[in-house]
């Protein structure tokens, strides 16, 4: 049986379609959504330098993403602790759990350099919970959607600095590609170490949300050489994001984006998904009695 999800991304592959469904969803929803934002006190934000979620609003729709607010020294600071004392997961594999020291060993046992790891259940941690539900965020994705947002996913991963080969970095996004994880979604992108150009930098193309110059089959979305993205866009368009520890990045992921593999440091980032609906293929949740420590 065909799941919601994959409907969805069939249904809404055309741009055309996407943006009809959404003036609608808009449309029975515009009184709802004003009233939510006007609850949300934005002064309450833990973010830093955070002003009206309104002045990156803008900037969203015109190129696809936008730099934002910082997390605080101190959440990062926990945040980096969180990642080294529970569990992540070679692959996104639920039965390949190791903690960070032991990656080495994860490698020896894989028979690879591994590429990523990724946390499992991450919005049940405290500090990550809470900032699930920042004001600011809660209030710049219920302005760009058009309705109360809801959570989709938390996701954090490590990306390590390999020789990847090019199913690894296919399969992890680290070839020019977009997203369509549902009629309209917003992601909030927040480095938690420093990223250079040498440090896995997240990439993305100005104005690929609104100017489509691809064609995709009907289910399966496509994924783009750098050629192909600089022909079609300009390299003037391709934005590296480099930033310090906390910084944020405020991205429509429909736009065309990818990782950069790292040369030289690994990187660490977390990821908040704000959308209209919700869907587990896209949550990063799992079944813990699934979970599987093999180092």
């Amino acid at each position: 049986m065909i799941s919601k999800y994959r409907i969805m991304r069939g249904l809404l592959k055309r741009r055309l379609v996407r943006e009809c469904v959404w003036h609608v969803v808009c449309f029975f929803n515009r009184g709802k959504v004003e009233g939510y934002r006007a609850g949300l006190d934005i002064s309450k934000t833990s973010l830093v330098s955070a002003v009206d979620s309104d002045t990156y609003l803008g900037g969203l729709k015109r190129d696809g993403a936008v730099l934002g607010p910082s997390l605080s020294d101190e959440d990062v600071c926990y945040l980096r602790g969180f990642a080294e004392r529970v569990p992540c997961f070679a692959d996104r594999n639920p039965a390949l759990g190791f903690y960070l020291k032991d990656l080495a060993v994860v490698e020896e046992k894989i028979g690879k350099s591994l590429l990523l790891a990724q946390y499992f259940n991450v919005q049940d941690d405290p500090v990550v919970a809470r900032l699930s539900k920042d004001p600011f965020m809660l209030s710049l994705a219920a302005a760009y959607l058009g309705v109360e947002p809801k959570l989709m996913s938390v996701n954090m991963w490590w990306t390590f600095p390999v020789n990847a080969s090019a199913e690894d970095r296919s399969k992890h996004a680290h070839v020019f590609h977009y997203d369509l994880d549902d009629i309209k979604f917003v992601k909030f992108f927040f480095y938690l170490t420093d990223v250079d150009s040498e440090s896995g930098p997240h990439v993305f193309v100005r104005g690929s949300n609104r100017e489509v110059r691809y064609k995709n089959t009907f289910l399966k979305s496509k994924r783009f050489t750098d050629e192909e993205v600089i022909a079609s866009y300009g390299i003037e368009n391709v934005v590296e994001v480099c930033g310090k520890a906390g910084s944020c990045l405020i991205e429509d992921t429909i736009t065309l984006h990818k990782g950069v593999t790292p040369l030289r440091h690994p990187r660490l980032l977390l990821q908040f998904e704000f959308s209209i609906n919700t869907y587990p293929e896209v949550s990063c949740t799992t079944d813990p009695a699934l979970l599987r420590v093999v180092v």
